[in-house]
């Protein structure tokens, strides 16, 4: 029998289709990753088995809060579990709370101070000692400290700020750190760190050692990977959960050895890529391991034989204080369950492997896949080469899963599965479409084919697609028609009103059609005079077409434009409305087009970085947002809709607050800061017009227009952002800020607030950085006696130049607020 002849674009649309996804895949292209890490995520639940490691979770819970108080916890409450677990004769004890400075104990000066005065009036023996054991229960650090000593199976946690680090091995590394260690000569590829946060001395000295506790997330933000190690100063130090497992089976970190795509210590033996990281093989969702509540176990609820040899670790799983992290089984998975889930894999051999092998394997399949699809499937018929094809994509797949559910090893699935998938449709199609079009029977161009695929573009957005594929169908049909008169609703609501004009005219070319004349004059008319969001609307204006009736209401991206609310420095704030749950938000748009060239790009990466990092933050002092993105000309953000109105009316001195009420507004103002800055967010122009108190009576932080992830590579020292008049001296500098900034700005927002006047003025905008840097504000209480000594004393601390004596946190402020309340009565 005659083979029939492969035609030249058969092969020719193979092999273009091989080498595109060749290409794809050995560039890592993010798309592709992403497949591949969908593909890794579904797999890893196939793998999932319950944990077989002696290991216990002590949660700091919601529970443990609402009976406890509010956190942070004093430190004697780790103290005490810390030395009832290690009555019970645990293996080990790690916390993932990391104290890496001193308590400030205002209470504990007083009873020093009283000491020294009963010492002085030479007070009784009995009454000196009643002080000294005052004195020692309100001395949370030793606390801790003689706790951590006595038991002398305490693992603390480390921090590294990851990044490049100059310099060898530092000879006046403390010996707690080089015990936690082992000696590295040259990095290599390992990862780095270039600032290490570590316990305070006194805690760290009397551990039984140091981990990292740093969670690296993969591109598409899921944590996938443990990082061992990380290298920092000539030394190699192991993860949190590495360190545990060391501990547990009685292996020094000095032990430790990294080659051939292995880290072996001891008995352990796990496969990690040539960054140290290890592929984590997660049991389940959160509770996987045996986990019980850090109240009942303090009140004596648990029995104690349930940490008797176990690995017992102690961290947060309480909203708003634990570390949430995307994993393959759920979006909100506590860090302290990521560090059981390691610990579980390295004592019980269970990670997940990806040897080099593996690419070559993955090559391999796809020029087989290829070759296949060039060569032999067009010589098989129609029926043949699907089942062949078919029979390669169940085989394929069936081994990935097989070798990752059952062997552990990591095969990529999605690139040889996208080739023979992507090319066999391609051929397919090619072949079918030449034929059709022998026979005039092109399936492509047929009135259904075309609704659907008209259908489907406009469903994504792709419009004009749309109007393409809806124009080969006939108009005088009367489905075809209600699907174009849709399709120009939405170009209406698109704003793109000449387009929906040339829909209704190609309807009108049929006959008359429902209202589409005097639809035609309205888009004509407003592709002429409206200009959505144009420099001419006021705040409060209805977003609608000429008349108020004629044009459909706009939309931003899912969201119906109601009206203008304002304009801010980034650009116009809408109302909106979400369709799909009802609810109105605020919208906060950008124009690209009111942008110079040479800024377009940056101002676009400012707008999204504040998206995301105003995104992370879940705190009720902080406005909500709600989703971000980006449409033809413009960008927005989707947020919390307020109602109420910023503080820049009671800054007039006829108008100022109570001063209680001010103190409050100060107090949820610093709150939320101070949750903001442990995030690494600083928002850098704090003031009035950025402080929300709302009808409720709840307080807002508004505008994180200009905040920044202070970790993130796309940060520049040097950059001045701010509102002049609360601007911070290192921000008037061009120095890095941190959150001190933010309660230096606070401070200066606060002492407007309390006289009407603001500290620190100028003719000039030099005169003013000028007066900000070097000259101190007038004394609040000279402007107004009346000003209580508490309120004057925090708004100038808050305004010290000096940053070691400013406020070193939003939860000193909390504080001090409060006690200044509780003297104000």
């Amino acid at each position: 029998m005659k083979m029939p002849r492969i035609s030249r674009p058969d092969w020719l649309l193979a092999a273009v289709i091989t080498l595109v996804l060749l290409l794809a895949w050995l560039l890592q292209w993010s798309p592709l990753m992403m497949l591949e890490y969908k593909s890794y995520d579904l797999r890893a639940r196939l793998r999932a088995k319950k944990p077989q490691a002696p290991v216990v979770v002590v949660a700091i819970d919601d529970a443990s809060i609402e009976r406890l108080g509010r956190w942070p916890w004093p430190r004697g409450y780790m103290a005490e579990l810390i030395s009832q677990i290690a009555s019970s004769e645990p293996s080990l004890i790690g916390t993932t709370i990391l104290y890496t400075e001193a308590d400030r104990n205002s209470g504990l000066e007083e009873m020093k101070g009283l000491r020294e005065a009963a010492v002085t009036m030479k007070a009784p023996p009995a009454l000196l000692e009643a002080i000294n054991q005052a004195e020692r229960r309100l001395d949370n650090d030793t606390l801790l400290t003689e706790a951590l000593a006595t038991t002398g199976k305490v693992i603390l946690p480390l921090f590294f700020t990851p990044g490049e680090q100059g310099g060898n091995a530092d000879p006046a590394m403390p010996e707690y750190l080089k015990r936690s260690s082992r000696e590295q000569g040259n990095p290599g590829s390992l990862l780095q760190a270039s600032e290490l946060a570590a316990p305070i001395p006194s805690f760290a000295e009397k551990a039984r050692s140091l981990g990292h506790i740093n969670i690296l997330p993969d591109s598409d933000g899921t944590v996938r990977r443990e990082a061992l190690t990380f290298y920092y100063r000539g030394r190699l130090f192991p993860s949190f959960a590495l360190q545990a497992a060391l501990v547990h089976l009685r292996i020094a970190p000095k032990d430790i050895s990294l080659s051939n795509g292995r880290l072996t210590a001891g008995s352990l033996s796990v496969p990690v890529d040539e960054r140290g990281r290890m592929l984590i093989s997660y049991c389940g969702g959160f509770g996987s391991f045996p986990t019980y509540s850090f109240f009942d176990v303090a009140s004596g609820s648990v029995k104690p034989d349930v940490f008797k040899g176990k690995i017992v670790l102690i961290g947060p799983v309480a909203t708003g204080i634990a570390g949430f992290t995307v994993t393959p089984f759920q979006s909100t998975y506590p860090g302290i369950e990521v560090v059981a889930t390691v610990i579980e894999n390295l004592l019980g051999n269970n990670a997940i492997a990806r040897p080099g092998w593996l690419l070559w394997v993955e090559l391999g399949a796809m020029l087989l896949f290829g070759l296949f699809l060039a060569f032999a499937m067009p010589r098989l018929k129609a029926g043949l080469s699907a089942a062949v094809t078919l029979g390669l994509l169940l085989l394929w797949n069936g081994v990935t899963l097989w070798l990752f559910a059952g062997q552990g090893i990591w095969l990529g699935m999605t690139a040889p599965t996208l080739l023979l998938a992507v090319g066999y449709t391609a051929l397919v199609s090619s072949r079918f479409m030449v034929t059709e079009k022998r026979n005039e029977l092109v399936e492509s161009d047929s009135i259904e084919t075309n609704k659907m695929l008209g259908l489907s573009f406009q469903g994504q957005g792709l419009l004009d697609l749309a109007f393409e594929k809806f124009r080969k169908c006939p108009v005088d049909d009367g489905t075809v028609r209600d699907l174009l008169y849709n399709l120009a609703l939405d170009f209406e609501r698109k704003r793109m009103f000449n387009k929906a004009a040339a829909v209704y005219e190609h309807i009108l070319t049929a006959g008359e059609y429902k209202d589409i004349r005097e639809r035609i004059a309205t888009m004509k008319m407003a592709g002429e005079t409206m200009i959505f969001g144009g420099p001419a609307r006021r705040e409060g204006t209805i977003i609608a077409g000429p008349g108020g009736s004629g044009v459909s209401a706009p939309t931003i991206g899912r969201y119906e434009i109601q009206k203008e609310l304002g304009r801010g420095a980034m650009g116009v704030v809408y109302l909106g409305k979400d369709p799909k749950i009802n609810r109105l938000v605020a919208i906060k748009t950008v124009r690209f087009e009111e942008v110079d060239a040479d800024l377009l790009e940056e101002t676009k990466k400012r707008f999204f970085r504040e998206a995301e990092a105003a995104g992370t933050l879940n705190h009720p002092n902080i406005v909500t947002i709600y989703d971000v993105g980006e449409e033809e000309d413009l960008a927005y953000v989707a947020m919390e809709l307020l109602d109420g109105s910023d503080l820049t009316p009671y800054v007039k001195k006829e108008n100022l607050l109570p001063t209680k009420e001010l103190l409050r507004i100060i107090g949820c103002v610093a709150d939320g800061l101070a949750f903001a800055h442990d995030r690494g967010i600083v928002h850098r122009d704090i003031k009035p017009a950025n402080i929300m108190l709302l009808k409720d009576g709840s307080v807002k932080i508004a505008d994180f227009g200009i905040a920044r992830i202070a970790t993130s590579s796309a940060t520049q020292t040097g950059t001045v952002l701010g509102t002049p008049s609360y601007m911070s001296p290192e921000q008037v500098a061009g120095q890095k800020v941190d959150g001190r900034s933010d309660l230096f700005s606070l401070g200066s927002s606060m002492y407007e607030l309390l006289c009407g006047q603001k500290p620190f003025t100028g003719d000039s905008i030099a005169a003013l950085m000028y007066a900000i840097a070097n000259k101190p504000p007038v004394l609040i209480t000279q402007i107004d006696p009346n000003i209580p000594q508490c309120c004057a004393y925090i708004a100038h601390r808050l305004m010290t130049k000096d940053l070691t004596k400013r406020y070193q946190s939003g939860r000193e402020v909390v504080e001090h607020v409060k006690m200044c309340l509780a003297k104000l009565g």
